[in-house]
């Protein structure tokens, strides 16, 4: 946690809560080398906590063991979902149209995840509308989620809609060839 110069308070404050490490739980935030990660897997040995958290910038696997008085930043994370309008292969970034239509974004890269890479790029090179779920966190950016649409089918965003949602069901106005979620 680096400290800053504005009244005495910390950076970590204006990104999220602190909390020890022996009060998280399962599927909680949690920051693990300034990383924005969802734990998976928790349990205390021999006096220490034991993550298994899922990186959700890049979906690896990442594991901490700490005292359970350590403090752990519990960042901010917001989700939300954009039409893949290009892709741009020389520099491997994506043009998205946000679902209200209002701005475009050109600053996200396409995903490492092999899975959700290939759905964007087929989806998109074959005609198809591609929805693309962006996280947000720590500043930082990237696709956890793809929906690939039949082409030529209107779509239309519910705002409470979550591609993380697997067991909504489709009318027949959004036939949903594809889904896939990165972690």
């Amino acid at each position: 946690m680096t400290e800053s110069s504005d009244a005495g308070g910390s950076s970590a404050s204006k990104i999220g809560t602190l909390r020890l490490a022996s009060d998280i739980e399962i599927n909680d935030f949690i920051d693990l080398s300034g990383k924005p990660c969802r734990v998976v897997d928790f349990y205390t040995k021999g006096g220490l906590c034991h993550f298994g958290a899922i990186n959700m910038l890049t979906g690896n696997m990442v594991r901490s063991i700490v005292p359970p008085s350590t403090q752990f930043v519990i960042p901010d994370v917001s989700r939300d979902l954009y039409q893949l309008t290009g892709i741009s292969y020389k520099d491997d970034t994506v043009t998205l149209l946000h679902r209200s239509g209002a701005y475009t974004r050109d600053d996200i890269f396409l995903p490492r995840n092999r899975n959700l890479r290939t759905m964007m790029v087929d989806g998109f090179n074959n005609g198809n509308s591609v929805v693309v779920g962006i996280v947000t966190s720590l500043g930082q950016d990237a696709v956890y989620a793809v929906d690939v649409y039949q082409a030529g089918t209107a779509i239309t965003f519910d705002p409470n809609d979550d591609l993380l949602n697997q067991s909504k069901t489709n009318d027949s106005s959004n036939v949903v060839l594809v889904r896939n979620v990165g972690f």
